[in-house]
């Protein structure tokens, strides 16, 4: 680890014998400084947390004060920025784990731990915090823009499933958020448009099309929910696994239906001046992927630091 400033630690830990040993650690680690704060009890702990600033927290489960699940969950609650590292004893390794499915960033078995592997824990921790963090900004921020445009967003998965759907498609077809998710794409189009779109997503997922090319825009015509004809302009663009796999495809659709009958050339014109559509377009995918691929990112993310534990 390369010295950027002291690494602030909260150790709540009430085994003096543990906390001295932890503390020695510390002071072993070359090239970094740590200023540990140790609390004895959860409350001493929170009580920190109010009035320091840390980078990480090496929390024991087992205190005077709180047990279990609720010692972890009163500090994440409180200061879910801050990565948490779970210090338990060997009996206690599966239910260890079990909180880092809850978010904690790892545990350590007490008796187990030399100073390059607890400096390694927390590294990683923090910088998995850190992309953590990221991601978060990065769904909000695109998750308003897609739910503020004028278009119609939508995601339809491998098996041509609506797995999501954005605001303002819902109410181009007179329905609601739930009632379109996890439907075929088929029940909100007429056959000649579900028959189209769905040639064109077979092509790409056998690998037919170029799959990093936005897919040609084209008209469909969907059905609301009246029965009643909705023409809109789709520009679908395709999600991959980096195994290749595919995993479905985004889309934009544009309401066309006052348009339709135009001369093509005036409608291109008319098009191009349409800035929402071209502005989503620009950033389609950057701007889906944290809505739609939010956990297979995160645990791609999470998978790269694993295997430097190993």
């Amino acid at each position: 680890m390369k010295k950027k400033g002291p690494i602030n630690v909260l150790l709540v830990e009430d085994n003096s014998g543990d906390a001295v040993i932890i503390n020695e650690m510390f002071r072993e680690i070359p090239q970094i400084e740590f200023n540990v704060f140790l609390a004895k009890r959860l409350s001493e702990g929170l009580e920190a947390i109010h009035k320091e600033d840390f980078h990480i927290v090496l929390l024991d489960l087992q205190l005077p004060d709180s047990q279990g699940i609720e010692t972890f969950n009163q500090v994440h609650q409180l200061a879910p920025e801050i990565p948490i590292i779970i210090l338990t004893g060997l009996e206690d390794e599966d239910f260890a784990l079990d909180i880092v499915g809850e978010g904690a960033q790892d545990y350590l078995v007490k008796g187990q731990v030399d100073r390059k592997l607890l400096a390694r824990s927390i590294k990683y921790s923090i910088e998995r915090k850190h992309i953590e963090g990221r991601l978060r900004e990065s769904e909000e921020k695109y998750r308003l823009m897609v739910e503020k445009i004028h278009s119609g967003v939508f995601f339809v998965n491998s098996r041509n499933q609506l797995s999501y759907v954005n605001k303002q498609m819902a109410k181009m077809l007179g329905f609601t958020v739930p009632e379109m998710l996890n439907k075929d794409i088929s029940q909100f189009t007429n056959p000649e448009g579900d028959s189209c779109f769905k040639k064109h997503l077979k092509k790409v997922s056998e690998g037919k099309e170029y799959p990093k090319k936005i897919a040609k825009t084209y008209e469909l015509e969907f059905l609301n929910r009246n029965g009643s004809s909705l023409w809109v302009l789709v520009s679908t663009n395709p999600l991959f696994k980096p195994n290749g796999e595919y995993l479905g495809a985004i889309s934009i659709m544009t309401d066309i239906s006052s348009r339709k009958g135009i001369e093509k050339s005036l409608m291109e014109a008319m098009i191009e001046k349409d800035k929402d559509f071209f502005l989503i377009m620009g950033n389609m995918v950057e701007a889906m992927k944290p809505l739609i691929h939010k956990n297979h990112m995160t645990n791609h993310v999470v998978d790269e630091f694993d295997d430097k534990f190993t």
